[in-house]
């Protein structure tokens, strides 16, 4: 469960050093959210497939991996062109926003960038790696703790979610559009609420009988930056801004 997914390997990305990997994916996600023109999202698109090249991530494997974001995107794609404003074109017996294309195109290329890169660059880094590089950043200690605990215990508390689904199951309970459904789904997120507030008590006084004191004084990074890395994220960075000004 503690395992990123792409995290082992010996690739371009996977050797560079996690502190500019971090740098990049924030680079990346703000010229993403910056950019207004559609050449400039397209080059970040291409930019981010680059990233998969260089870590050797199969893209198939990403795109299964898309298929909340897929779902959402295509909500958007049917209700923006319908129930947008602005200039509208006809389409057979219906009419478009042009507003409403755009702006389902934008969103849909700046989401697979971030989606792109962030597996390409966070993906293939292990998570106390990060964990250290955002502390190297001087982000928030109560950031990187809150990082810390949900990742290391985001598996618990599916486990529980999936024992209890099952006792339902095993007890006759068939879902669908009825009141019946909705109670026992709200049953249902009271439990996992209540197990996990009694999870967290119990860990909170483990941590603190072991001498926790809000800190992880080991988080941090000795080593200097490697020359090397250095030149490598400063054609990575001149390449990033290129596609943000075309």
């Amino acid at each position: 469960p503690l395992k990123v997914a792409f995290a082992e390997g010996n690739s371009f990305l996977h050797t560079m050093d996690p502190r500019l990997k971090v740098f990049l994916a924030a680079a990346l996600a703000l010229s993403a959210a910056a950019a207004s023109n559609w050449s400039s999202l397209v080059a970040l698109l291409a930019f981010s497939i680059l990233l998969l090249f260089l870590g050797h991530i199969p893209l198939a494997s990403v795109m299964k991996r898309l298929a909340l974001l897929d779902s959402l995107i295509l909500v958007l794609w049917i209700t923006l062109p319908l129930l947008g404003g602005g200039k509208r074109v006809s389409l057979g017996i219906c009419s478009l926003s042009i507003e409403g294309i755009v702006m389902a195109g934008t969103i849909t290329l700046r989401s697979y960038t971030a989606v792109f890169g962030f597996t390409s660059l966070l993906g293939t880094t292990p998570i106390y790696l990060t964990i250290n590089a955002l502390k190297f950043f001087h982000m928030p200690e109560k950031l990187v703790l809150l990082l810390h605990f949900t990742y290391r215990y985001a598996h618990v508390f599916f486990d529980e979610a999936s024992k209890l689904h099952r006792s339902m199951t095993l007890r006759a309970f068939k879902p669908g559009f009825n009141l019946r459904t909705l109670r026992a789904y709200g049953n249902l997120m009271g439990m996992i609420f209540l197990k996990a507030f009694s999870r967290a008590e119990r860990v909170s006084v483990a941590m603190e009988l072991r001498g926790f004191n809000g800190t992880f004084p080991d988080i941090c990074y000795a080593e200097k930056l490697n020359l090397t890395q250095a030149m490598r994220c400063a054609g990575l960075g001149l390449l990033l801004l290129g596609c943000v000004l075309i």
